[in-house]
């Protein structure tokens, strides 16, 4: 190790940027001026067993007392680091010049021990080294005041550095795990927006219908309009009144159809809604089929057995888009005509959700590595492989439930979401 390094070591800066690690800095800090304070107290009343004269022994008992005084004034907790130094001086000072053979080793330990305590920086370390070497000169400890202070040094510096190194660590975890959750949710995205895909043929067969219908009936209104500006006898005017006011009607139902598809391709896209709310299960199942069902046209047949259920408290976008990406593998499980069954049961403590396929089926060694992620080579292009149903199990996982698989070839496929009731 080079003299830089070893001096970066051991004197790595007074600056704390994180203010985190700032924070729990002065909190172990005040937590261990507690702690001194009290070990110095206990030595005075030791020392007045008559292992030291009496005026150090009292000398202890009065710097104990104000290490403890002064950690439970609010106005110093900045200062805690500062004022471990000064107390560790002056008791390490007071045990060298106390020239008793048994106690002054003990005491300068006890105290050098009890200030790794505080997470103090390196020259903090070192200053209380110094202290301890200048109070042991003249005295029959200056080569044990000259060893403890050198291991005073090398260990606060040491424990500094790992304090400082599992600080790291804890934050590095941290944005490792939101940028984990961050992948969930793209990839989920992504395997939504290709859903969206697979659903834009059907989505656009189903829109013509009721665009067809509002085009149909605005020309019609349109030509109305004008034969009733042209019409002269009032029972024709009233005819054609009567035949307008029926056409407006008829409009609201492919209305309220455009509606209700658009918002359920929102919902289906809003998977960065964090706000959590309380939901119905079955109204999410609804809504999950809604968008699901164009795409299966006329040859799958969704039977629905919902049972009253109690709400749940979630984030409604992130099961909508567990259920669409459950559904649709369920789709793409059938050969050619199929059944799509969705159940749903409650306990007082927890729901279950039951869709099941009379499918192909799931070869029990890719069951068993069924929510397993990994990447895998489609006819030349890298393609994710189980991404979606594992990250459709984390988003059931943080919500407090479970997802399980079961499976056999030729028998249909079962996926079963628990999730618990909303206390």
């Amino acid at each position: 190790m080079t003299l830089g390094r070893l001096g970066h070591w051991l004197v790595p800066g007074t600056a704390e940027t994180d203010e985190a690690f700032r924070q729990e800095s002065l909190s172990q800090s005040h937590r261990a001026m507690r702690v001194l304070g009290g070990v110095e107290a206990a030595l005075g009343v030791a020392g007045c067993a008559g292992w030291v004269p009496l005026p150090f022994a009292v000398a202890f008992v009065l710097l104990g007392a104000a290490t403890l005084g002064g950690a439970m004034l609010s106005a110093l907790y900045p200062h805690g680091r500062t004022l471990a130094v000064v107390s560790c001086s002056l008791a390490a000072a007071i045990a060298l010049r106390s020239t008793s053979a048994e106690f002054a080793p003990a005491a300068v330990a006890a105290v050098l021990i009890t200030s790794t305590l505080a997470p103090l920086l390196a020259w903090q370390g070192a200053a209380i080294g110094a202290a301890t070497i200048v109070a042991g000169l003249n005295t029959p400890y200056s080569v044990f005041a000259a060893a403890a202070a050198l291991a005073e040094t090398v260990i606060t510096a040491a424990l500094y550095e790992q304090r400082r190194s599992n600080h790291q660590a804890f934050v590095n975890l941290l944005q490792a795990s939101q940028d984990f959750r961050s992948l969930q949710a793209r990839v989920l995205l992504a395997e939504s927006s290709a859903t969206m895909m697979r659903l834009s043929a059907a989505l656009a067969h189903e829109l013509s219908s009721p665009i067809g219908a509002l085009s149909s009936a605005v020309s019609t209104l349109s030509l109305i309009s004008r034969r009733r500006d042209g019409a002269t006898q009032p029972s024709e005017q009233n005819r054609l009144a009567a035949l307008q006011s029926d056409l407006v009607g008829s409009l609201e139902q492919p209305l309220e159809r455009l509606q209700s598809m658009v918002k359920r391709i929102q919902r289906l896209n809003n998977l960065d809604e964090a706000t959590l709310q309380s939901a119905d299960v079955n109204d999410l199942i609804h809504e999950a089929v809604g968008i699901v069902q164009p795409q299966a046209a006329d040859r799958v047949r969704f039977e629905m057995h919902l049972q009253p259920v109690p709400a749940v408290t979630c984030r409604p976008q992130q099961l909508i888009a567990v259920l669409c990406n459950v559904l649709t593998n369920s789709l793409q499980a059938l050969e050619s005509e199929g059944d799509i069954a969705v159940y749903t049961s409650a306990d007082p403590a927890r729901i279950e959700v039951k869709i099941h396929d009379n499918g192909r089926g799931i070869p029990a060694a890719q069951l068993d590595r069924i929510f397993d992620p990994a990447f895998q080579v489609t006819a030349g292009r890298v393609s994710t492989g189980n991404w979606t149903l594992f990250t459709s199990r984390q988003f059931i996982k943080e919500h407090g439930g479970e997802m399980r698989i079961q499976s056999r070839p030729g028998s249909g496929t079962t996926v079963i979401v628990t999730l618990p009731c909303s206390s």
